[in-house]
């Protein structure tokens, strides 16, 4: 299975697993957990079971003070692009020996009446970006963020050290392991034992002015709406470059994933950062309980039109993507190019 559904599955599909606890799926990858990251915070996370428990009344609230809690609308002088205003290529590209569409050119996939929502009308808004420089403007995030790859892994070594939290019931070798760069690791983005101090000194060392490491994880987590779990997972490759698609939804609600790339080396543009994305006419029926993952292959047996496959592309300006999780199917890339992926929910 892909990675992004192999942690959401750690996450949220066995609430009595003991955080930290290393789960290992038919995939046999490895996620591993902060433990408690949701407990015991003065801003805690919700302590639903599942992540997702609970569709949200409106994804289009009112949201935090830094970005509005709707992602696809205008605020603070922010606006999402359109992949057309940061991109003049729009030649197929080629995976595998299978020609894709440009992002811009990838059809819409209309889904069959009988696998829709009951009630949901056709959905109007699907995927946006977000470059660091729009969300952060002059504090040079975006410049560092895309010429240093010390940088961009100190980031990921900084949300270890703001926002892991060690399992006392596991030695220190097993901790170890469970924070290591080349683990798959699930924190709380809402609340830090540190105050976000590891991001803000790490700013201040590379020239990044004017942002702390608050300012920069609430914004970004922000993006997810007014109703977010507070569940941010560092997301490394499976090991393998290629793998075949495995569509699914999360939860099939109304909530929003916010997506930040790690490029493999700087200067970098192209696909495999991103998950890959499929734009649903219409939400997809939930068969299983609210909130819980839909498959595409539980609804289909049919694959998936190749005009309909969108492959997200990673450039300057370009690394932040956000989604409603009930209006679009995503999986894995089939070609991964990434250090990693933070996924905040």
């Amino acid at each position: 299975r892909s990675s992004e559904k192999m942690s959401l599955t750690c996450l949220g599909a066995r609430p009595a697993l003991r955080l930290g606890h290393r789960c290992r799926l038919r995939s046999k990858t490895t996620v591993r957990c902060a433990s408690s990251p949701f407990g015991d915070a003065k801003n805690a996370a919700s302590t639903s079971p599942s992540p997702f428990g609970g569709a949200a009344a409106s994804p289009f609230g009112s949201g935090a003070k830094s970005v509005a809690a709707d992602p696809f609308a205008s605020a603070a002088g922010v606006s999402p692009k359109k992949h057309s205003e940061i991109s003049s290529e729009k030649a197929s590209k080629k995976s595998a020996g299978t020609e894709y569409r440009a992002w811009d050119d990838v059809d819409v996939f209309e889904v069959p009446p009988e696998l829709r929502r009951p009630g949901k009308d056709a959905v109007k808004e699907h995927v946006k970006f977000y470059g660091l420089e729009d969300l952060f403007p002059g504090t040079g995030l975006e410049a560092a963020f895309n010429s240093s790859t010390e940088f961009r892994t100190g980031i990921r070594k900084a949300m270890r050290d703001d926002l892991f939290i060690e399992d006392k019931n596991m030695s220190a070798k097993a901790n170890a392991a469970i924070r290591s760069l080349s683990s798959s690791l699930m924190v709380n983005w809402k609340a830090s034992k540190t105050g976000y101090a590891a991001f803000t000194e790490l700013f201040e060392q590379h020239g990044v002015a004017g942002l702390d490491g608050e300012t920069f994880i609430h914004t970004l987590g922000a993006l997810c709406g007014e109703d977010s779990h507070g569940s941010l997972i560092d997301i490394t490759g499976t090991g393998r470059r290629k793998e075949r698609h495995s569509w699914h939804q999360d939860s099939g609600l109304e909530r929003f994933t916010v997506m930040l790339g790690f490029p493999p080396e700087s200067y970098w543009s192209g696909v495999g950062v991103f998950s890959h994305s499929c734009k649903l006419s219409h939400p997809l029926r939930q068969d299983g309980d609210e909130g819980t993952i839909i498959q595409w292959e539980d609804l289909s047996t049919e694959d998936l039109p190749v005009e309909t496959i969108g492959r997200p592309e990673y450039r300057k300006g370009h690394e932040v993507m956000v989604y409603c999780d009930a209006t679009h199917i995503h999986s894995a890339p089939d070609e991964t190019n990434r250090e990693s992926v933070w996924r905040f929910m």
